[in-house]
């Protein structure tokens, strides 16, 4: 289990505003791709295949497009693709829900900025200043005008004005390229005239390289700046050639920086002042005006490189100054590749310095969020200035948005959502009608769809919920992705809401997220989760005209030939839920014929739960490709083994694990007293928890003694006759449990719904500082007497559930009701109807 999953699950979930990057080329431009992966041009560039940073990058990229990793294989997969494919495919994996271009370098073939509003739901301009005026002077000179200095700046601040109003969010100066940071504030008139009939009189295209023209500019646009409230940013360290590096260093700004007049015009420092970004964080911490920013050292750099840059900017600078960009240019891929590598090494500084106490856990993912988001988009103004004029929050405004893709290469979305019976349902929008209007207003739906059983599509007696009334079904952006078993398709997980942002009582991920803040809150605790779940592969046949459904095979547990006879189907399963980011431990032939298990990470449990809704669809429909059928019914057989989906559990608190205990001598049972007192709870409510663990009657039919299934209410150590069981993983000091797991839950229950009835279970034995009793260290089956069995028909579980307000409270009464009432219509339609249950394989 992951030490710093809370910082991991930030990282790979935060969305991006992209502070500083660059325009887009054609596919069939003349810049050369290889200038994606170096700094190099001319003869050098030929050197570049050989650096670190771009074995690494093309790496990256060939996993992305998912072809060979050579130069000559990913240049062709990007022209038989276009621009357009390319781009959302790197903008969507990145996640970037706002973009800031500098359009004043020019390349062959270039996208005008606002082209960039097809890839990302807000895109604002950043006006180099150098470029403007090299635009009006060349305009001039085409003329055959006569120039002063009073009149080209007063063209110069006029135009300068005029684009504010055109999604300018920033000025930015290249200075340093052409004469230094070393910039004079005082510059007189008459020497910055003189360089102005230098520049003027010399080559066409003009290209401003005289100091004392470039300083008065750059007094001039520091006006500017402060009059329209916007800020400055300047380019400082590394670049191509053609700067002087040894000018680049941003100490040589102090005379801006206590120049008075500029006082209040917030400086960026870009590209973390590569080699010099120890002095950068200098600057801003005794600076109120000077902020960070480090893009292009990121990744252009080595690994080590990057993380020295990076950690070097973090040693003085305050947090809130720092902020992230790509200096993406021309290539989509520059974008991917900024912010993959970003996560990554904000993932090393970030839990080294919670390693050394620097910061803790929570400090850490809010400085992640802030660095990739929060700054830029305060600093920016983003709301004000090009955000959608609704949005009245940095967080919502980006939430409603952060997750689009072009809908030319999407069909259809998907938005799935799963019912109080455990049933996996969607419902399919055009691509192009969820983009402008579902991802934020949702779709609706019938009351009735939370009482409906798994034998019927109508609402269920006693739920309180008919075909009368309406809700809405909102998309989660954050889980939105792309089918990995078919083409131009996305799913994206649903939350239930009365209206958008007023959720809905029933909606069953709410009820995970109310339980798990009241453990945040009164315990400051997180619940982290890892499944475990077994399905049946079966082949249909036709036997006496009939059609019937029997395993893929009759090989014995853990077989190879079992495994053998769908290792490509597994294959396929495994890279795609790698491409859904959902992470897999282990694959197996289980003992049952035709029976498989894979085992997935941990996480918190909010997100475990939703991998694990996607886990399902994902090995269903594969399956389907392939030709087979895929079910997670408890009890396919009853003449075989069952179908579980086992869950681990643990708490942690600040990124620490505080469910295993400290000192094997001073622990009882190898865990804390943290851990006992939660285990201890749901080990008490664990007859109600299997109403929504155990769902359906054929549940039931697993949970069996002799079965590993857990039938007894007991615990153990590593005992997989016990229904909980602690366990000690390699690398767990010897006597010490690093979770626990249950399992009596299966396949067919509502993940959410299951988590959280176990988790306020866990709460009330802390509330109530419950004991567990001692261990059962055999089978609780051959003990006398035996421990008390737990529910063996679902009736019992319900009427335990009926009497639990506990559970009641936690999760709301409402939502039980229902519950309750579906569960009902189960006991009672099967034992009416005992062979419906082998229509169970087409619903779980």
């Amino acid at each position: 289990m992951e030490k710093y999953g809370e910082l991991r699950e930030a990282l790979e979930t935060v969305a991006v505003v992209d502070a500083h990057a660059h325009n887009l080329v054609a596919i069939d431009s003349e810049f050369p791709f290889l200038r994606c992966f170096s700094e190099a041009e001319g003869d050098a560039l030929a050197f570049a295949p050989h650096s670190l940073s771009f074995k690494r990058s093309l790496r990256d990229v060939a996993e992305l497009y998912n072809c060979g990793a050579s130069l000559s294989e990913v240049e062709a997969h990007r022209r038989s693709s276009g621009l357009q494919a390319i781009g959302s495919k790197c903008f969507a994996s990145s996640n970037i829900c706002a973009l800031l271009i500098d359009d004043g370098i020019e390349f062959d073939k270039m996208q005008d900025w606002e082209w960039h509003s097809r890839l990302v739901p807000a895109v604002g301009r950043i006006l180099r200043i150098e470029h403007l005026a090299e635009t009006i002077l060349n305009e001039e000179k085409k003329q055959g005008s006569h120039i002063t200095l009073d009149s080209f700046i007063n063209t110069f601040v006029e135009n300068t004005s005029s684009t504010v109003a055109d999604k300018v969010v920033g000025f930015k100066s290249i200075a340093a390229y052409r004469s230094g940071l070393n910039i004079d504030t005082q510059v007189s008139k008459e020497a910055a005239e003189e360089g102005l009939v230098e520049e003027f009189n010399g080559n066409f295209p003009v290209r401003i390289k005289n100091k004392m023209l470039i300083d008065y500019i750059f007094t001039c646009s520091l006006d500017v700046a402060v009059c329209f409230d916007l800020p400055m940013q300047i380019h400082t360290g590394f670049g191509d050639k053609d700067l002087d590096l040894r000018l680049s260093n941003p100490l040589f700004l102090r005379n801006v920086l206590e120049d008075k007049r500029f006082a209040s015009c917030r400086i960026v420092l870009l590209h973390a002042s590569y080699p010099f970004s120890k002095e950068a964080s200098y600057l801003a911490s005794v600076y109120h005006q000077v902020y960070l920013d480090f893009g292009l050292a990121v990744p252009k750099l080595s690994y080590e490189g990057m993380v020295s840059s990076v950690r070097g900017l973090l040693d003085l600078a305050p947090l809130n100054k720092v902020m992230f960009s790509t200096d993406g240019y021309a290539f989509p891929e520059t974008y991917y590749l900024g912010i993959k590598q970003a996560r990554k090494v904000l993932y090393s500084v970030f839990s080294s310095a919670c390693q050394d106490g620097d910061l803790t856990i929570p400090e850490a993912v809010d400085a992640i969020k802030a660095i990739f988001k929060e700054n830029a988009w305060k600093f920016y103004n983003l709301r004000e200035k090009i955000a959608p004029i609704d949005s009245s929050s940095v967080s919502s405004s980006i939430v409603l948005n952060e997750y689009r893709t072009s809908s030319d290469d999407i069909i259809f979305v998907r938005l799935i959502w799963v019912d109080t019976s455990g049933q996996h349902r969607c419902r399919v929008v055009p691509a192009k009608r969820f983009y402008e209007v579902v991802k934020d207003k949702g779709v609706g739906l019938t009351f009735a769809s939370m009482g409906m059983s798994s034998h019927s599509d109508g609402p269920a007696n006693e739920t309180n919920l008919t075909g009368v009334g309406e809700i809405r079904l909102i998309p989660d952006l954050k889980t939105k992705c792309k089918l990995p078993w078919t083409e131009k398709e996305e799913m994206v997980l649903s939350d239930m809401q009365i209206n958008p942002g007023e959720a809905w009582e029933y909606c069953p991920r709410e009820a995970l997220r109310r339980v798990s803040k009241i453990l945040k809150d009164e315990f400051n605790l997180v619940m982290n989760a890892g499944f475990e779940t077994e399905f049946f592969l079966l082949r249909g046949i036709l036997r006496e005209g009939k059609e019937e459904w029997i395993p893929v095979d009759k090989t014995p547990y853990c077989s190879t030939s079992g495994f053998d006879a769908v290792s490509p189907l597994l294959q396929e399963v495994n890279a795609a839920l790698h491409s859904l980011n959902i992470p897999v431990e282990q694959l197996h032939a289980e003992a049952g014929n035709g029976q498989f298990e894979i085992a997935l990470g941990h996480a918190i449990c909010t997100r475990t739960a939703d991998d694990l809704i996607y886990v399902r669809e994902v090995i269903r429909s594969v399956s389907s490709k392939h030709g087979f059928l895929a079910t997670f019914m408890p009890k396919y057989s009853l003449f075989d083994v069952g179908s579980g989906c086992h869950v681990h559990l643990s708490l942690w608190e600040n990124g620490k694990n505080v469910f295993m205990g400290s000192d094997v001598s001073a622990t009882r049972h190898g865990m804390s007293n943290i851990g006992e007192k939660f285990m201890a709870g749901i080990l008490h409510h664990l007859p109600s928890i299997l109403a929504l663990t155990a769902p359906l009657p054929n549940s039931y039919e697993r949970i069996q003694p002799n079965t590993w299934s857990g039938a007894y209410q007991c615990w153990g150590k590593e005992n997989r006759e016990a229904p909980i069981r602690t366990s000690c993983p390699p690398g767990i000091p010897g006597g010490l449990v690093s979770n626990f797991e249950i399992k009596s839950f299966d396949g067919c229950a509502n993940p959410h719904l299951g988590l959280a009835a176990i988790m306020s279970s866990g709460i009330d034995g802390l509330r109530r500082n419950l004991c567990l009793p001692e261990p059962v260290e055999i089978n609780p089956a051959d003990l006398v007497p035996t421990p008390p069995r737990l529910p063996s028909v679902l009736a019992e579980s319900v009427k335990a559930l009926e009497g639990n307000e506990v559970i009641k409270e936690m999760m709301g009464e409402k939502l039980l009701t229902a519950i309750l009432g579906v569960r009902k219509a189960e006991v009672s339609f099967y034992a009416k109807n005992e062979k419906a249950s082998e229509l169970l394989i087409h619903r779980y």
